[in-house]
């Protein structure tokens, strides 16, 4: 039987993530105990530290960073648009530049404390066979397979989690009604683009029609929109980093906070931004200060739910909240000179907090060694 006792810790604790100042006991990757003060016996000083989960990152393409940048003087059209050069770059490298620029990609992931993504994948079969292949241990992906015609449709459907395609113009509505019904028979996950660009018009009311597991982007989404999506439970994922650099606008997250939409986060394109959920939190908390200049600690928080609570459920995620009974899967972040002297801990983590807080990742039981990365140790419970 192991057992550690981490102290002096600041833990978000459960799915509200609400502080407890005190200390965690974690014995066989369980965690056993959560309490405020000292515990008795020896412990590791986390000199107010503080616990919490690890990121999910809710919506990727990591194939895509085998081309960084190449969206610079493009359109979002151009870039990533029908025959876009993201495609003419994915269709221009060999698999084993695909493979490496995909592992490199994971192997920031868990460095910057993500533990699963949800990737939407080309290439029909091949491209999911390739992500299985890539995938890093300790980072896991759902994988969002995207078949090249009908017919693949179902060989794609068994070996990946879902489908994800990208927009509602990819197939006539009478073809979208039956790649959706097909994804629900078969339990997977069905999920689309919607609602990108400024010239979209009744996208989310035409994808609720398909009863999708989750939208993505839904940038241009009113608040008529974000009612109708809370009315069927519809969760969406927010992408405010890539969207901006590809010129299409940001989200109304504060929208999606006043009409209680679940939504959560993804960074989107890896051609265009670093999988780093530190970073689109931190911009996510811009753009929802200048919409909403009245967004504070509440808000903060949900943000934060956002990019660690809420995909636990729609993903179907092998760890909880960090919760007595729960699995020992969380990170640890140091308080650094950046996170001192917070007057709120969920505002404070959500606007400065960095890769280089994070002290330690606790991960399912498991032991993994990052490479190049000393100050990060990722520990069994």
């Amino acid at each position: 039987m192991s057992q550690r006792v981490l102290s002096n810790a600041t833990i978000f604790e459960g799915e509200e993530l609400e502080v407890t100042r005190g200390y965690l006991v974690i014995r066989d990757g369980i965690i056993i105990k959560i309490s405020k003060g000292s515990p008795s016996g020896r412990s590791t000083d986390l000199k107010r530290g503080f616990i919490l989960p690890p990121f999910v990152n809710a919506h990727t393409h990591v194939a895509d960073s085998v081309a960084k940048e190449l969206y610079l003087g493009r359109t979002q059209q151009e870039v990533v648009g029908p025959g876009g050069e993201k495609f003419r770059a994915l269709g221009s490298h060999s698999r084993s530049e695909l493979l490496a620029s995909v592992r490199a990609t994971l192997q920031d992931m868990l460095r910057t404390g993500t533990l699963a993504h949800c990737d939407f994948r080309e290439g029909g079969v091949k491209g999911v066979e390739l992500l299985r292949e890539a995938s890093h241990k300790a980072v896991k992906s759902i994988i969002m397979g995207r078949f090249s015609t009908l017919e693949e449709l179902n060989v794609v459907l068994k070996k990946s989690d879902g489908i994800g395609l990208p927009s509602l113009n990819a197939f006539d509505e009478k073809i979208l009604r039956s790649i959706a019904n097909q994804t629900r028979r078969a339990k997977k996950l069905f999920s689309i683009h919607v609602a990108e660009l400024k010239s979209a018009r009744d996208e989310v009311e035409r994808a609720l029609e398909l009863r999708p597991s989750f939208i993505v982007h839904a940038t241009h989404a009113n608040k008529e929109d974000f009612v109708s999506l809370q009315k069927n439970d519809v969760p969406v994922v927010f992408c405010p980093r890539a969207n901006s650099l590809l010129g299409v606008g940001t989200p109304s997250i504060h929208l999606a906070l006043s009409t209680n939409v679940r939504f959560c986060f993804g960074t989107d394109n890896a051609m265009v931004c670093q999988p780093n959920m530190f970073e689109e939190l931190s911009f996510a908390w811009a753009c929802l200060r200048r919409a909403d200049p009245t967004a504070g600690g509440e808000e903060a928080r949900k943000l934060l739910q956002a990019a660690t609570i809420e995909p636990l459920n729609l993903f179907n995620l092998p760890w909880g909240p960090v919760e007595e009974g729960g699995s020992a899967t969380f990170m640890v972040l140091t308080r650094g000179n950046n996170l001192t002297n917070l007057t709120n801990v969920h505002s404070g983590l959500v606007n400065r907090a960095r890769a280089d807080n994070i002290r330690t990742i606790y991960s399912r039981g498991k032991f993994y060694k990052l490479e190049n990365q000393p100050k990060i140790d990722v520990l069994t419970g």
